[in-house]
Parts: structure tokens; sequence; C-alpha cells
């Protein structure tokens, strides 16, 4: 990369990772699947290219649901590799009070101070047979996010945990991320019921979305006439993509007098806006 598109990505990163919470539009049919998925204990695969909401429509469900069982829902908001899941989901059943993982780690006289550490020192064989035993007393929903391509050793992980554990287990993947690990997903989610892909919104919804973030980001004091027509056309009514060029026009960067430069708005998304979520200020996948 030249040191101009260098500069050019921090820019636009900054700019994203400041962009603060967004409304969430449409995808009621959706949202009752997932909860209706969460509240049954059925385990499923969500699907969708980047920025299409996979992440905000989960979180929004999990927002929505009774305390008792939204503290159940153990969310892994992505992982680089086997034992970095295995130590996630155990740092979370520890957080959630999981009494299989306190039997364990009483047995084994793991303090709260040492249980980092304690983790640390455990190979895979390990940290799956104590992930198993903890997860068997607790009812658990668990949803992994930001998924990278299925390995065979983890597909075997989510085999077990929804096959002989009673724990469904809800994936959400990119689109080409699924096709990598068709022989596994498709395996293991093989049912119409058990597949959900997101697609873009309506375009009245990617309107109102506009509309509302141009508001958020107080872009109304400019003339937005050629603005609206481009994010909507370059954006494909892609909610996570006019969420983060509405947060970027937002930027006096991207602001000429008074129109925005939109081309560069567009630009610089496309170079690194699809790695940022602007509500949280997280790198995805």
């Amino acid at each position: 990369m030249r040191p101009k598109d260098e500069a050019v990505t921090r820019r636009a990163q900054t700019t994203l990772e400041h962009g603060g919470t967004v409304p969430f539009f449409d995808r009621e049919r959706e949202s009752r699947r997932i909860e209706e998925a969460l509240k049954s204990g059925e385990s499923m695969m969500i699907s969708g290219p980047a920025d299409i909401g996979k992440t905000a429509l989960m979180l929004t469900v999990m927002r929505s649901l009774p305390r008792e069982l939204a503290g159940r829902c153990i969310y892994i908001g992505g992982f680089r590799d086997l034992q970095d899941l295995l130590r996630n989901l155990l740092k979370s059943l520890q957080q959630a009070d999981s009494s299989g993982l306190r039997q364990q780690l009483k047995a084994e006289r793991v303090s709260s101070g040492a249980f980092d550490q304690w983790l640390k020192m455990l190979p895979s064989s390990r940290l799956k047979g104590v992930l198993y035993r903890s997860v068997q007393t607790g009812d658990y929903r668990i949803i992994l996010d930001h998924v990278p391509p299925l390995t065979h050793a983890t597909a075997k992980i989510i085999k077990k945990l929804f096959w002989m554990r009673n724990t469904p287990v809800i994936l959400l993947m990119r689109n080409g991320q699924k096709s990598r690990s068709t022989q596994f997903a498709d395996f293991f989610y093989w049912s119409d019921r058990q597949c959900l892909t997101l697609g873009p919104l309506p375009e009245t919804s990617a309107c109102d979305l506009l509309e509302a973030c141009i508001e958020k980001h107080s872009l109304s004091r400019f003339d937005l006439e050629e603005f609206r027509e481009e994010v909507l056309l370059r954006s494909g009514c892609v909610p996570g993509a006019i969420v983060k060029m509405c947060a970027l026009a937002a930027d006096p960067r991207y602001q000429y007098g008074s129109r925005i430069k939109t081309k560069l708005v567009h630009i610089d998304y496309l170079m690194c806006g699809s790695s940022l979520h602007p509500s949280s200020g997280r790198k995805s996948r």
C-alpha cells in the first residue's frame, strides 16, 4: 500500500471508530426467526455479505430477550483459532456463573484470580473436556460471530456441542466464508429452517436508515441531493455501508463548502469500511 493510501485508510478508520450507536431498521421477520431459535434452543446459521447487518440483528434480538434467557446466551464476537475459541467460551461461561464450570474450578482449587492463567496452561484436549462438562447443566445458547473458515477441529466442537451436549450453536458467517466451509456448515445446518440468509434492505427501509443517519450525524445542513442518490446507489441498500458512509461524511475532511465528497467517502469506505463496526469501534473479522 502506498503511503498516501495508508494515510487515507487511517483517516477513514479513525472516523468510523467514533461513529457512535446507529439505528436499526427492518428485519422483523428475521428477528422473529432468531428469537424463536434462541427461545426453543435451535441451532442455525445466519449468512450474508459483509455489512449486511448480521451482528446488528443478533445483538438487537439478544437485547430484547428476557433477562434470564439473555444470561444464558454466550456470544463470542470472533476468534483466531481453536484454542482461542475454547478459551473465550470458558471465559464467557465463567462470567455467566456456570455451575458446571464453578464445580470444576473448585475441584481443581482454581481461584477467580488465577482463572486466566489456568486457562493458558491447559492444552486443547483439556479445554474441550472442561467446556463439555460446563455446558451440560446450564441450558446455554452459543452464538459464534465473525467466524473464520471452519476447520475440521472447530467443526467437531460444534458437532459435539449441539448433537451430544444439547447446546445449540448459532453461526454468523459471511457468504464467502460459508462457501469455503460448505463441507462442514452444510452438514450441520442442512434444513431450510436452520439457514437464514440476509440480503439488502428494501429501498424504503434503506431510505429511512439513510435519513436517520443523516440526522444522527447532523448532515442536513449540507446540500444532500446528490449525496442521498449516490449513497443509496453505491451501498446497494446494504445497511452497514449506509451507516459507515454517513459516519465518514460527518468528518470535515470529507466536506467541501456545502457539499460532501461522496465519491471520496465511498472510496475510503471500500478501502477500510468493512473491517470496522462504527457502533462499537471494534475491528471485525
